[in-house]
């Protein structure tokens, strides 16, 4: 019974958290945001570790993500040569786009 509670605790703990916005110079924030990727860190917990803070050491899902609109599906199709209904082609033509961007730069 008393790990319930503890649990219990440890949720209306976290219902009684703040998100606190900073507003920094581009150049401040460009910083935290690459050392947070060189950390392996969300920028929040780069934050929180900077501060001295607990934070979870969970590794940053490696995926990037963009919105596509139908028109933006009809350019990429045309783009790569694919019908734009076929998204998935379209999402493995781009992903391939990305990493020969990567690799071309290193």
């Amino acid at each position: 019974m008393a790990k319930s509670n503890q649990k219990w605790d440890k949720q209306a703990q976290a219902a009684k958290a703040t998100q606190v916005a900073f507003d920094v110079s581009e150049s401040v924030h460009n910083y935290i945001q690459l050392q947070s990727v060189k950390d392996q860190l969300k920028p929040s917990d780069y934050i929180r570790k900077i501060l001295g803070l607990d934070f979870k050491r969970k590794k940053v899902r490696p995926r990037l993500t963009v919105t596509l609109n139908e028109d933006d599906y009809d350019f990429l199709g045309k783009e790569f040569g694919i019908d734009s209904s076929d998204r998935i082609a379209i999402k493995h033509a781009v992903t391939k786009r990305l990493i020969e961007l990567a690799e071309n730069k290193e």
